[in-house]
């Protein structure tokens, strides 16, 4: 296999590097017992903020940030997965698996809005994904989280902001570095299917529960168990068979930068390949399997034109190859996990596809016969920017400019086929679907987006007789975002921010923006975001010299408001531009002229629009402190927050006597509140280095109003979390028909019988019917989200591993236990019968009418809370130069080796509990081998 050629060239590239290391002398200095690991205190290390950096002694803002030097280097497809448990303050969420997709989300301090909550993410001051650049793209990450920091972006960050920078050559630090990783992805967690035996037991089962005739018979049941006849009494094991344990994994990465003190450059180029999990995929034409590739490109270069001119450009490319089976992944995966073991063979005994009239569909046929597609994704990001240095008008005082242009387009082409399937059990045998020859899929260009962005505006920074320290920025922005296929999206932002330091021990500041966009009214597209910050380094005072064992102390607060252009729905779901319009339409009649006919009909179009729909506005209160003790080897951080949303989008609950749908309006508000802790330890003892870190984030997110139909006071979602589910609250299990008798009737399904959920009637009006639904605080949000790690070097090895946990999160497992074909599967046979009635887990097997059981009740909700060791590198490096090579170092590393949860039993991942099942991509952990060499 692939992995096992690559690991083999990788283990033959650790001898060399065991070789070189025996013949470098040991040159490692002696060092003191006891001393910290950083040569510059904490304080005075920079912090990038938009369009500018602040040391973290002048910075009173509430930031996470980080180095990607720190991070393991494990190839991931999703490179946001890496920073899971990180950074305090922010919650990635993993929502499936599989290779090239966006399968991760965002939260930072929770979610305190309905709709889209996911932080705005820019590169390089561009608002760009990055899950798909290149580990070694990334210089750094920070995290935005209160007003302070976010009032910049005006009506753009309302959810927090993650920024990440690009890497940059250092003058005289020339070097190129190489990297290369193998490894492979190995599944767990995936649905347990049921042999044929066991499955058509279970299907009796569910029919005689409720009166009806079994649908297997004594025979078959005989024949599936001794496997005497598998072209009539299949027994299909569709994973086993068409699912891979493992997949492989490969990435390459050569980067060099460097440069003089005039020009500066950096640049990487890297390759990715991961294929999919199917098996059996390869024909004379064609290889089905999914496969995602990309390749990345960037270059950045830092020019000094003159003393006072400097120019900067930023540039990436990537290219990006998803290919997939013809009838896509998802149908593979439905087929594998949701067909009946006893469906059909899958070949029958003349090589034909096996198939009914039922069942039309077959696996192999799936992967063997219907071509191909792939897509490509060409991206471009370019970024230009000049700083001309004005000191002939005042010292420190400079222009700016900046421009970027972003384009992304698709490519479609493949091959298509088709396959029919026969059905010999009967007589004559049937055939069923048209097969197709072998063609070119139809190739096409998919929708090309352009975006492009301009800043331009002053800066001045300069300092007065030593103590005065005064910084400003003043910058005008126009973006717009433009596609064939849509209305463009444009924004203007006038924005200015001031810091003023004294004796660099107190520091104010004030960021303003007006910031507007085109989906609102013309007289209500700009608003005015300001916000204030301030802070005191206590542990410079002179009273606070007496304290010895702190090192550092800082005190500072901010408080103002920014904004949120929260998307507008209809009741469908679908976005709605522009939500201030009112579009009317013809039903019939002319197109021109100038009068209506007498059969013409005009009609508004749904939903009608909201002249006062606006943004959503958030006054946020943020007050920390920064605190080193131990001689500087332990830097703390705590945060606390509170914030109140209001004019969150909801529906406008107009009566239905208008005949037309209004759009949403702004009548929501939300309280969050909370606290961000984080720590960092660092302390060389002899000749072991200790890094140590962690970070705790509570936020509690409250409804204080929402526009809703409900009815029934206890239906109020208002006082519970945001997102929080509503549901029949349960019972326990009926156990015999006289007590379903003498409890209230159950209107949820046809047929109540015994192995049934049993339901409390809220009203006491003697039906559960759904005015018995209630509001509960459960939620799959969670309230807590933690991470610790820590990082050992003892001379030439080094080990360090990240845990990422959350805690108050809560997941409906009624389709995990209902996965499966109609339903069924190993956990099944936890499910009631008179027999089992003392120790069944879940209520009866039900094959039809079974609406009373798969209702959405609190019988079903599971603790979601887990811990998870997302991340262990161990790795050797050379101690010294040797010849030309500066450094190597080999390592192995891991991802989602292990997970500690309460729904170990279930066979999920508690993060993403549909992960192999339904149509889903299997959950996976990655282990990898690499080698990096500086030259």
């Amino acid at each position: 296999m692939k992995y096992i050629k690559y690991s083999g060239v990788v283990l033959s590239l650790f001898t060399v590097l065991i070789s070189l290391n025996a013949q470098a002398q040991d040159v490692t200095q002696k060092k003191d017992s006891v001393i910290t690991t950083k040569g510059n205190a904490p304080e005075d290390e920079y912090v990038n903020i938009p369009f500018g950096k602040r040391t973290k002694r002048e910075l009173n803002y509430a930031v996470s940030s980080m180095n990607t030097e720190s991070l393991p280097q494990s190839p991931l497809s999703n490179l946001s997965s890496v920073f899971a448990g990180r950074l305090s303050g922010l919650y990635v969420q993993t929502n499936g698996y599989q290779p090239g997709t966006s399968n991760t989300s965002f939260l930072v301090r929770g979610k305190s809005t309905y709709s889209d909550a996911g932080p705005v993410v820019l590169v390089d001051g561009v608002a760009r994904d990055f899950v798909d650049m290149d580990m070694n793209e990334i210089e750094s990450i920070t995290v935005l989280k209160d007003a302070a920091s976010l009032s910049w972006y005006g009506l753009n960050a309302g959810n927090g902001a993650i920024l990440i920078n690009t890497r940059h050559g250092k003058p005289m630090q020339n070097f190129i570095s190489l990297d290369v990783q193998t490894g492979f992805q190995q599944t767990d967690n995936l649905i347990k299917p049921l042999n044929a035996y066991d499955y058509a037991t279970l299907y009796n089962q569910g029919q005689s529960n409720v009166g009806q005739a079994p649908a297997f018979s004594q025979t078959a049941l005989d024949a599936y168990q001794s496997h005497s006849d598998l072209y009539r009494y299949p027994d299909n094991n569709y994973i086993d068979r068409f699912l891979n344990k493992v997949s492989p994994l490969q990435r390459y990465s050569l980067s060099f930068g460097g440069g003089s003190n005039k020009v500066q450059y950096y640049s990487v180029l890297s390759f990715y390949d991961q294929p999919g999990l199917f098996k059996e995929t390869k024909t004379d034409d064609y290889n089905s399997n999914f496969d995602y590739k990309r390749f990345n490109f960037r270059v950045n270069l830092d020019y000094e034109v003159t003393p006072t001119l400097t120019v900067s450009l930023l540039g990436g490319l990537r290219s990006e190859i998803r290919s997939d089976v013809g009838n896509s992944s998802a149908s593979v995966f439905n087929l594998i996990y949701n067909l009946p073991p006893t469906a059909f063979p899958i070949s029958n005994a003349d090589g034909t596809y096996g198939g009914t009239s039922v069942y039309q569909e077959n696996p192999l046929g799936m992967l063997q016969s219907t071509g191909y597609s792939r897509v490509t994704t060409n991206a471009l990001l370019a970024s230009l920017s000049a700083k001309q240095k004005l000191d002939f008008i005042t010292k420190g005082l400079s222009a700016n400019v900046f421009f970027s242009y972003d384009g992304y387009g698709d490519y479609t082409d493949g091959l298509t086929k088709n396959y029919n399937v026969v059905d010999q059990t009967v007589t004559p045998a049937q055939t069923y679907r048209t097969a197709a020859v072998l063609a070119y899929r139809s190739a096409a260009f998919g929708t090309n987006t352009k975006n492009n962005e301009l800043w331009v505006g002053l800066d001045y920074d300069r300092t007065f007789a030593q103590n005065h320290k005064i910084t400003v920025s003043a910058r005008a922005q126009q973006s717009v975002s433009a596609a064939i296929d849509r209305i463009d999206y444009r924004g203007r932002m006038l924005v200015a921010r001031a810091d003023y330091g004294f004796k660099n021990r107190y520091f104010l500041g004030f960021t303003g923006s007006y910031s507007g966009t085109e989906n609102y009214a013309s007289d209500r597209r700009f608003g005015f975001f300001p916000a204030a910050s301030a802070g005191w380094v206590t542990s410079d005072e002179s009273f606070f010299k007496a304290v010895k064992f702190i090192d550092y102390l800082k005190f500072r607060a901010s408080y103002g408001r920014t904004g949120n252009e929260a998307p507008t729905y209809d009741s469908n779901g679908n976005r709605v531009r522009l939500p201030y319009r009112s579009l009317f339409t013809r039903g019939a009649g002319p197109i021109l002229g100038t009068s209506f006919s007498g059969t013409t009909t005009a009609y508004e179009i749904s939903p009608a629009g909201n002249m006062l729909t606006t943004w959503e506005k958030i006054d946020r209160l943020n007050v920390g402190t920064d605190v080193r003790v131990l001689n500087n080897a332990l830097s703390l951080s705590a945060d606390y927050f509170h914030d109140l949303r209001t004019d969150i989008l909801g529906n406008a609950n107009a009566p239905g006597i208008l005949g037309v749908e209004l759009s949403q309006v702004n009548s929501g508000k939300v309280r969050s509140e909370g606290v961000d802790l984080s720590g960092i330890y660092e302390k060389q003892i002899n000749k072991v280095q200790i890094a140590l870190n962690a970070n705790f984030t509570y936020a509690k997110n409250t409804v204080l109003a929402r526009s809703s139909t409900v009815t029934m006071p206890y239906q109020s979602t208002e006082g519970f979390n945001v997102g929080s589910k509503s549901c029949y609250i349960s019972q326990g299990i009926f156990q015999s028909q006289a007590e379903i008798d003498a409890s209230p009737t159950q209107t949820l399904s046809g047929l109540v019988v015994p192995g049934d959920i049993k339901y409390k009637d809220i009203n006491e009006d003697g039906v559960i019917n759904s005015n018995d639904v209630v509001a509960t605080n459960y939620t799959d949000i969670p309230n807590i989200y933690y991470g610790f790690g820590c990082s050992v070097k003892y001379k030439i090895f080094d080990v360090s591993m990240q845990f990422q946990g959350i805690h108050g999160r809560t997941i409906d497992i009624n389709s995990i236990v209902h996965s499966g074909p109609n339903g069924l599967n190993q956990l099944s046979k936890d499910s009631w019968t008179a027999e089992t009635a003392a120790t069944a887990k879940y209520p009866r097997i039900g094959i039809t009418d079974n609406g009373n059981n798969t209702a959405s009740s609190d019988f079903w909700l599971r603790s979601g809370d887990f811990l998870k060791l997302r991340t262990i590198e161990l790795g050797i490096s050379t101690p010294q130069r040797f010849h030309f090579i500066k450094s190597a170092r080999l390592y192995v590393a891991g991802y989602n080796l292990l997970t500690f949860s309460k729904v170990k039993d279930l066979g999920i991942d508690p993060e993403a509990p549909s992960a192999g099942r339904g149509t889903s991509y299997p959950f996976v952990r990655t282990f990898t081998v690499g080698l990096n060499v500086k030259f």
